[in-house]
């Protein structure tokens, strides 16, 4: 670059800031923001409470709500879900909260799915899997203040089963309920965190919106979710 280059350069550059307006003062931070989700007293004390929010965050987006006693009623809840869905085959975390799930199901004549991807097979498992209709996963934790589902990628625990079938059944303990992010970090997220590949947070089905903010479910993943609680 000639320094008449640059001279003419540096006069553009001054006229340019010169016809700039002045820039609006820049608003103050508040000394206490509020937090993005807020629980109640009493949803923080009571379990029941804090079941009851995440249930009304839920059913708020779309997804099927169900809590039964314990695990072997949660067993004979999720079979009833499948047969009423007509299913021939449904994918499954190795790793679930219940104990006898692939019996069961081939006990109804559903076939029993783990995933396994391997190398260059991976495109054709991919095709294969493509037409199964559900999925069915645990959950590592979930949030109340948001209807959050927390999914964390381990061993036994892919991610297929809860985001390649159009519907995804995910099995809750509700010991691993917890109020918001910032609880479950606190208390055993950070660690689970190290340890996974990924970890996927699920709020409600697969929403895409365009830019006329028409919600459309199901295109990115599941159009319908149902969780099933027990203690």
């Amino acid at each position: 670059m000639t320094l008449q280059t640059r001279t003419a350069r540096a006069a553009i550059l001054a006229r340019l800031r010169q016809s700039r307006p002045e820039f609006a003062e820049t608003l103050e931070a508040p000394e206490r923001p509020l937090p993005v989700t807020q629980l109640s007293a009493a949803e923080l004390s009571d379990p029941e409470a804090l079941v009851a929010r995440f249930r009304a965050e839920v059913e708020r987006l779309e997804v099927v709500f169900q809590r039964v006693a314990d695990a072997e009623s949660a067993l004979d809840a999720l079979i009833d879900v499948v047969r009423a869905e007509q299913a021939p085959s449904a994918l499954l975390w190795e790793n679930l909260p219940l104990q006898g799930l692939p019996q069961a199901l081939e006990a109804i004549r559903v076939q029993p799915i783990v995933p396994r991807i391997h190398g260059a097979d991976r495109h054709k498992t991919y095709r294969a899997l493509d037409s199964v209709p559900i999925g069915i996963s645990g959950a590592d934790a979930a949030f109340a203040a948001t209807g959050t589902l927390v999914l964390a990628t381990d061993s036994g625990q892919g991610r297929l089963p809860s985001l390649l079938p159009p519907m995804h059944i995910a099995l809750l303990p509700l010991q691993r309920l917890f109020p918001r992010l910032e609880d479950w970090l606190a208390a055993h997220g950070a660690q689970a965190l190290q340890r996974s590949r990924s970890v996927v947070f699920v709020t409600g089905p697969s929403r895409t919106g365009d830019i006329e903010m028409q919600i459309i479910l199901g295109v990115h993943g599941p159009k319908r979710l149902h969780i099933i609680a027990f203690d």
